[in-house]
């Protein structure tokens, strides 16, 4: 069973790491990251909920569950961050976004840390990972996740789970930073992939996990 004390932990780091940048080791190429929490009490900022939209349309998914995270958020659920990049004169604009779910009661075995007990345990979700294409092939999204595993391993989290679009290709960058998948299944609508000019194959999502401690 989750201590309460880990919940409140877990808002504490949700607060505070717009302010601390990704910690890099000397000589590192990894982009300098910084994570931005979308803050949504007492009320979220109209500034980043457009934000949000418009990186959601950009990405083609999900857009309408914009006021459903909201809700999440402020169970303790769910927490969102905007990821920015810094530069020597300071931040750039959003680049992307990223999520970290504690909960998904559908699934158990996609995030089980909030659920309640006997069925709690220590697996969180990353997802509702997005990277604008001006910022891609940076490594943003590989030291987002670097970022959100310590932010879990440091409330308790013993597993991280993702999961993605189910073709091999999409697969291996995963399993490149240390994912393995564990199950696939059709997740997606039909109308939907082919709406995304994409083939029938990628119906079906390939759920990964990677163990953190």
């Amino acid at each position: 069973m989750v201590e309460s004390k880990q919940q409140v932990d877990l808002r504490v780091i949700s607060n505070q790491v717009g302010a601390r940048p990704t910690p890099r080791s000397e000589g590192s190429t990894s982009p300098d990251i910084q994570l931005r929490p979308w803050v949504v009490v007492p009320e979220p900022s109209e500034a980043d909920i457009e934000e949000l939209k418009k990186q959601r349309i950009a990405c083609g998914w999900h857009s309408e569950r914009i006021p459903m995270w909201k809700e999440e958020i402020q169970s303790g659920t769910r927490y969102v961050w905007f990821i920015h990049t810094r530069t020597p004169t300071g931040l750039t604009e959003t680049a992307g976004m990223i999520s970290l779910y504690l909960y998904d009661p559908s699934d158990l075995s996609v995030a089980d840390m909030r659920a309640p007990p006997p069925q709690a345990g220590g697996r969180v979700e990353i997802g509702a990972l997005f990277i604008y294409p001006e910022y891609r092939r940076q490594g943003i999204a590989e030291a987002a996740f670097r970022e959100l595993e310590q932010k879990a391993a440091e409330v308790g989290a013993t597993t991280i789970t993702v999961n993605t679009m189910a073709p091999s290709e999409t697969v291996r960058r995963y399993e490149r930073i240390g994912y393995q998948q564990y199950k696939k299944e059709k997740k997606y609508k039909l109308q939907d992939v082919l709406g995304l000019g994409l083939t029938e194959e990628y119906c079906y999502a390939a759920f990964l996990e990677k163990k953190i401690a």
